[in-house]
């Protein structure tokens, strides 16, 4: 069972209020229950799990070094290398300003156009890029319960961003709500749980 909140947002994007739901009061797997949990029903025990996923710790980013990407499961979990960086006309500006403000004399055209050759390696960064199979989102959503919680408040808040592209997706991101919420159930903030998630085959 997932508790849900549902929140009242001020989008300035969009200019208009959105309700949307998010989940609230999320539990951990720590690391050990998961190898137990891998193992359950298997061949292997835990520890052979966790020697696994310690191998893919030390493998995985070295093989993405090499400009390669990994097919992790049969399902098509993949990671790849992912480099970002970036530079603008402003920010080309402000460059030169700074230059020519610490040198005076040199010939500096603080307004010339941008170029290629005015972002440089060492202004990017390289991180890994995580793509999940298309079967988890649909056997997540068949499994899945949802429990809506109650609200906390009305204060009306506001919203910067995109309701279709949130960065947010817990209680601490994807921008300001007017509902904290509780958990609808006496307190506990595992839902009907008492803080255990099910066992294998429950």
């Amino acid at each position: 069972m997932i508790p849900t909140q549902f929140i009242k947002m001020k989008n300035t994007i969009l200019n208009e209020d959105i309700v949307q739901a998010r989940i609230v009061n999320t539990q951990t797997v720590e690391f050990n229950d998961w190898c137990i949990r891998m193992a359950n029903g298997s061949t292997v025990t835990a520890a052979d799990v966790a020697a696994v996923m310690q191998q893919i710790e030390d493998k995985l980013p070295e093989i993405l070094s090499l400009n390669a990407k990994v097919i992790c499961s049969p399902g098509g979990l993949i990671f790849r290398p992912k480099v970002s960086g970036s530079i603008t006309q402003s920010q080309l500006k402000s460059k030169l300003e700074a230059k020519l403000a610490a040198d005076p004399t040199a010939n500096i055209d603080v307004n010339r156009a941008l170029t290629l050759s005015d972002l440089s390696v060492s202004d990017c960064s390289v991180s890994i890029d995580v793509a999940l199979p298309k079967d988890w989102n649909e056997t997540l959503q068949k499994r899945a319960t949802l429990k809506r919680v109650n609200k906390a408040s009305t204060e009306d808040t506001e919203e910067t961003e995109d309701p279709e592209n949130p960065s947010g997706g817990n209680t601490a991101g994807g921008g300001s709500s007017e509902d904290t919420g509780n958990n609808g159930g006496g307190g506990n903030a595992n839902q009907g749980g008492g803080g255990d998630f099910p066992g294998e085959g429950d």
